[in-house]
């Protein structure tokens, strides 16, 4: 199901408006920032973009047992940076590229789908950060 408050205010204020419930569940807190992000995007883009947020967030509320989280949307020129952070537990390099749920095989698949590319660092006690550049014509 489409989020309404992504069909009717893109982007950037639908991943706002996710955060914002995540935090009132007092999980973790969240930072989230919207940089150049004015002008609406493609539609399959926005719906993708959302989408693949919406599934790290998922894997953090599940897995890392993080207390701070950083959702960070940059526009420049022609890409889209797309940046979560969190302060949990990390994953060794293996974790990382050996990871084949069906959330991680979901954000993979999207961002190939987006042309984009996607950067995972972690190590075990320093959390993660999900690095994505989606290019934009």
């Amino acid at each position: 199901m489409m989020p309404e408050v992504l069909i009717r205010f893109g982007l950037s204020e639908a991943l706002k408006s996710y955060c914002d419930h995540l935090a009132q569940s007092k999980i973790y807190t969240i930072d989230f920032q919207s940089i150049n992000l004015t002008d609406r995007l493609q539609k399959n883009t926005e719906i993708f973009v959302y989408r693949i947020v919406q599934e790290l967030l998922n894997n953090i509320s599940k897995h890392a047992q993080a207390t701070q989280v950083l959702v960070q949307l940059a526009r420049q020129a022609n890409e889209l940076n797309i940046t979560v952070e969190d302060n949990g537990i990390g994953m060794t390099s293996e974790e990382v590229n050996l990871s084949t749920g069906a959330g991680w095989i979901n954000i993979r698949s999207r961002v190939e789908y987006l042309k984009g590319e996607l950067d995972i660092q972690s190590s075990p006690g320093r959390g993660t950060s999900v690095h994505i550049i989606i290019p934009l014509s």
